[in-house]
C-alpha cells in the first residue's frame, strides 16, 4: 500500500516518532529508509520486494534473517542492487543503518553460545514445532536453525509430502538452511501414524545430512521423528 493512502497515524515515519522505532516491523523500518518508490507501490512495495528476494516462502522472522545474512555476506551496493525503485541514495541509507546496527551489536556479544548437545536445547528445539504440525495428516520435513548468537529459530518447513512419505532433495534442504547462515540445525519430520520408530530411509537421510552438514561446516544437532505428543531422536554415527 502506498504511504499517502494510509491514515496519518499509521504511516511508518509518524508511528516511529510517536511510539518509537521498536514498535515498527523491519518492513516499516525499511520503508522509512527507502523513503520513496515507483508510482503504485511506493516505498512499502520496494521494502516488500527487498525482503522477499532472499527469503521468498519463509516466515517473516526467517525472511528478515535471510536479508541480514545477505547484507552480512556483502555489505555493499551489490547486495541490494536490482530491486526496481531502490536507488543509490536509499541503498546508501540502508547500508549505513546496517553498519550502525552491526557496530552496536559487537558491544553486546558478551554471552557464550549454549552447549549445542544439551538436553535442554533439544527440548527447546522440539518445542518450536506448532501443535498443528504435529497433527498434520501428511508427512513434512523441516528444520530449526541454531543461530550464531545462540538463539533458536522457528521451524522452517522445507517439503510437504504424502501420508506415508516425503521426498526432499538435499540441495533444496541446504539451500534453505544456508540462506539463514546458522551455526547448526535440528532436522524434524513427522509420522502421521504416530509410530515414532524411524524407518531405514529415515536413518539413511540422517547419515546423508550429517555428512553434508560437515562439508558445509555446519553442526547437525539431531534428527527427530515427530508424533502428535512426542518425538523420537534418531541416533547419529
Amino acid at each position: 500500500m502506498v504511504i499517502k493512502n494510509l491514515p496519518h497515524s499509521e504511516r511508518p515515519r509518524e508511528r516511529c516518532l510517536s511510539k518509537g522505532p521498536c514498535c515498527l516491523s523491519l518492513r516499516e523500518l525499511l520503508t522509512i529508509l527507502i523513503h520513496t518508490g515507483p508510482p503504485g507501490i511506493g516505498a512499502p512495495g520496494v521494502a516488500t520486494a527487498l525482503l522477499e528476494r532472499p527469503g521468498l516462502g519463509m516466515k517473516e522472522p526467517e525472511q528478515e534473517r535471510a536479508l541480514f545474512t545477505a547484507l552480512e555476506a556483502s555489505a555493499s551496493e551489490s547486495a541490494l542492487g536490482g530491486i526496481p525503485g531502490l536507488g543509490p541514495a536509499a541503498i546508501a541509507r540502508i547500508l549505513a543503518a546496517f553498519e550502525l546496527g552491526r557496530r552496536y551489536s559487537r558491544q553486546l556479544r558478551q554471552t557464550q553460545s549454549p552447549n549445542p548437545r544439551s538436553p535442554r536445547l533439544f527440548r527447546t528445539a522440539a518445542s518450536r514445532i506448532p501443535p498443528e504440525r504435529r497433527q498434520e495428516p501428511r508427512e513434512w520435513l523441516g528444520f530449526v536453525p541454531l543461530y550464531r548468537s545462540g538463539e533458536l529459530g522457528e521451524l522452517c518447513i522445507v517439503e510437504l509430502g504424502a501420508r506415508t512419505h516425503v521426498n526432499v532433495e538435499p540441495a533444496e534442504l541446504f539451500a534453505r538452511i544456508l540462506a539463514l547462515r546458522p551455526q547448526g540445525f535440528f532436522l524434524f519430520h513427522n509420522h502421521p501414524s504416530d509410530n515414532l520408530e524411524p524407518s531405514m530411509e529415515d536413518r539413511q537421510l540422517t547419515d546423508a545430512v550429517h555428512t553434508l552438514a560437515r562439508s558445509f561446516g555446519l553442526r547437525f544437532l539431531g534428527h527427530a521423528v515427530v508424533g502428535s505428543r512426542s518425538e523420537n531422536w534418531i541416533p547419529m554415527l
